[in-house]
C-alpha cells in the first residue's frame, strides 16, 4: 500500500472518533476538505500512485502554471475557444463609407466577404514514468515531468502561430544593418502597418534580437527620457504602443510585428487537458497531456516582419 494510501486510511479513522455526533455528510464533507489538504502539502508523485480524485487539479495547475509564460502565439491572435467540431469564420474585405447628402439616398455597399474555416487537430505528450523512476527519485519527479509536458504543449502551440504568421506577413522591410535588428527597422515596419490601416500592438523577436534593442542607443536613450518601461527580466516591455514578446520560436534574424485583433483567429477546441493512464504489466504510470486546436490568419497586412536582423 503506497504512502498516502496509508495516510489517507488513518485520516479516515480519525475522522470518525475526532467527529463522532454529526451526520454522514458533514463527515464526509469535512473528509474531502482534510483530504484536499493533504495532496496540497504532499509531493505530487506520492498523489498520483494514491486513489486520491483530487490529484487532478493538482497535475492541471503544474501543467499550465508551466505552460502559461510560453503561450505567447496566444498574445498575438483572437483566441476562440468554443464546443463545436469545426469553427467557420467570417472575413469581410475593408467597406468603404460616403458622404451623403440631406435626403439622398445612402449609398449600397458592395461587401464582398468570403470565410475561413477551422477544423481542430489533436496534439499530445505522455511522459513516461516508472514507478521505481518515482519511487528512487530524491525530488518530484512527475512535477518536474508534468512541467515540461505543460512548456512542450506551449512552445509547439506558439511555434505553429509564430511559423504560420511569419510565412503569411503581407509586409516586409530588410534590416537596415545585416545580422543587427534596430530601432529604425521596427519604425519601418510599423510604417508599412499603418499605411494599411492596421495598428500593430506586438512585436514578437527571438532572444538575439532583443538583445540588439536592448543596445541600441536610440531605445537607451528613450528609457533615460521616461520612455518605454523595463519590465524586471530586463525585457523592454512596451515599444511604440507595441508589448514586446520574446519567444526561442520566433527564427533568428526575423521580429514580427502585429495587430493582434485583426491579424488571425486560434480557435480551441479543448484547452490542454490531463487524463491519468497506468501500465500495470510495464509497471508505468503517469498523465497523458493533450490538446485540440486550430489557428489560422485572416489579415495578412495585419502582420509586418522584418527580415535580416
Amino acid at each position: 500500500m503506497a504512502k498516502t494510501d496509508l495516510a489517507v486510511k488513518r485520516l479516515e479513522e480519525k475522522l470518525k472518533t475526532s467527529f463522532s455526533g454529526k451526520p454522514i455528510s458533514q463527515m464526509q464533507t469535512d473528509l474531502y476538505q482534510k483530504v484536499g489538504e493533504l495532496i496540497k502539502t504532499n509531493r505530487l508523485h506520492e498523489v498520483l500512485l494514491s486513489d486520491v480524485s483530487q490529484a487532478t487539479a493538482k497535475v492541471l495547475d503544474v501543467i499550465w502554471e508551466a505552460a502559461k509564460p510560453n503561450l505567447v502565439g496566444r498574445e498575438l491572435a483572437v483566441v476562440v475557444a468554443q464546443d463545436v467540431p469545426i469553427l467557420k469564420v467570417p472575413r469581410a474585405k475593408l467597406s468603404k463609407a460616403y458622404e451623403v447628402a440631406e435626403g439622398a439616398e445612402i449609398p449600397v455597399g458592395t461587401e464582398d466577404y468570403d470565410s475561413v474555416t477551422l477544423t481542430p487537430k489533436k496534439y499530445g505528450v505522455r511522459p513516461l514514468i516508472s514507478r521505481e523512476m518515482v519511487e528512487d527519485a530524491e525530488w518530484d519527479i512527475i512535477e518536474y515531468q508534468l512541467a515540461e509536458a505543460g512548456r512542450a504543449m506551449a512552445d509547439l502551440e506558439t511555434e505553429k502561430i509564430i511559423t504560420q504568421m511569419t510565412s503569411d506577413a503581407g509586409n516586409t522591410v530588410a534590416a537596415g544593418t545585416s545580422g543587427t535588428l534596430a530601432y529604425n527597422d521596427v519604425v519601418n515596419i510599423l510604417k508599412e502597418c499603418l499605411t494599411d490601416n492596421f495598428t500593430p500592438d506586438a512585436l514578437a523577436v527571438h532572444p538575439s534580437e532583443l538583445a540588439d534593442l536592448l543596445k541600441d542607443t536610440a531605445i537607451q536613450k528613450a528609457m533615460e527620457w521616461g520612455g518605454p518601461a523595463v519590465a524586471p527580466s530586463g525585457k523592454v516591455a512596451n515599444l511604440l504602443g507595441m508589448k514586446v514578446l520574446v519567444s526561442t520560436k520566433v527564427s533568428s534574424g526575423t521580429a514580427l510585428v502585429v495587430d493582434s485583433k485583426h491579424a488571425g483567429v486560434l480557435f480551441i477546441r479543448r484547452d490542454i487537458t490531463a487524463e491519468d493512464y497506468e501500465d500495470p504489466v510495464k509497471d508505468l504510470a503517469g498523465v497523458a497531456v493533450t490538446s485540440r486546436r486550430a489557428y489560422a490568419t485572416l489579415r495578412t497586412d495585419a502582420i509586418g516582419k522584418i527580415t535580416g536582423c
